[in-house]
């Protein structure tokens, strides 16, 4: 039996194989893979579902969630009345400490004359002068120095 005869038989029905082809297919390991390779291109068949399976499902599904609790198992009256009576409670502690709270006074200091010079800081560079006052606080000699620096000099012509 040569390999292409033992494919042709493989093709045909890879699981029932004649005795000669099995027994080549055993010896050779080329025919032992395509019959393999044969065995896994096998199409299984898609599972089945029962007639009406989907249409009967959102019934099953509801039939396996717990139950709705009924009116009388929950008492939402009482924990309505609860919830009101915490309300009522807070905002009546909020606006009584609201309204008995001390009134808020603040210090102030105003120190007297005598101590007021000694109070502020000193100023190295007497910012509260302006540059006419300081002029005018310098000798006469040292001031003409001053203004004869602040003189515009004559500008001189470019050709």
């Amino acid at each position: 039996m040569n390999c292409l005869e033992a494919l042709a038989a493989i093709e045909v029905d890879p699981l029932d194989l004649p005795p000669e082809v099995e027994a080549h297919v055993k010896a050779c390991a080329g025919c032992s893979e395509a019959r393999v390779t044969w065995l896994a291109m096998e199409d299984a068949p898609a599972a089945v579902a029962p007639a009406g399976y989907f249409d009967q499902l959102p019934g099953r599904v509801l039939r396996k969630l717990p139950s709705r609790p009924r009116a009388g198992d929950r008492p939402s009256a009482l924990w309505a009345l609860a919830a009101a009576l915490l309300m009522a409670v807070g905002f009546g502690g909020f606006w009584l400490g609201r309204a008995n709270r001390q009134p808020l006074v603040e210090a102030t200091y105003t120190p007297p004359a005598a101590e007021l010079p000694a109070a502020l800081p000193e100023t190295p560079f007497m910012e509260g002068d302006d540059e006419v006052a300081q002029l005018r606080r310098l000798p006469p000699d040292k001031a003409a120095t001053v203004l004869e620096g602040l003189e515009p000099k004559p500008a001189k012509d470019s050709k």
